[in-house]
């Protein structure tokens, strides 16, 4: 049984996220455009590393979000977390670490719900069973919300 961990990092210096340039995930989300340190309008982004035998193979960004009443059933008075990018390294997929690795952001944060605006990845978040919010205009040209738990009024 492997040995599965989630850990905090900090970005240390402006512009310059804590990730180390690992092939297999997306440069483009984690090196073109971090900001400044602990400067973010929403209170700062946290950087998350996941993972396994203590080799990294999965990366999150996450960031406090309210949202607003543009969905469907949502309580927009509830404060979330956003998973603002998830990724799971390329030659890792389809091996349940996304999942898990889910699970254990939903543990960490235990006192937010979290929320996924989904790009091309609706099956999976239907898959680990967020909860689908649409959007009560029907506007298909945002991307779809996904809620780790019931928020329901």
């Amino acid at each position: 049984m492997e040995s599965l961990e989630l850990r905090v990092l900090q970005q240390a210096e402006d512009y310059v996220t804590p990730y180390q340039v690992v092939e297999g995930f997306d440069d483009r989300w984690w090196h073109d455009r971090a900001g400044r340190v602990g400067e973010d309008t929403l209170g700062g982004n946290d950087y998350i590393q996941f993972l396994a035998d203590g080799v990294e193979v999965g990366r999150a960004e996450v960031t406090d979000w309210q949202l607003s009443e543009s969905y469907i059933g949502v309580d927009s008075e509830v404060s979330t977390k956003e998973i603002w990018f998830f990724e799971i390294r390329r030659d890792l997929r389809r091996q349940h670490y996304g999942a898990e690795y889910a699970r254990h952001l939903i543990r960490h944060y235990a006192a937010w719900p979290l929320i996924a605006f989904s790009e091309g990845a609706d099956e999976f978040w239907t898959g680990i069973c967020w909860h689908y919010y649409p959007r009560k205009d029907g506007d298909t040209r945002y991307r779809k919300l996904f809620i780790s738990e019931d928020i329901s009024r």
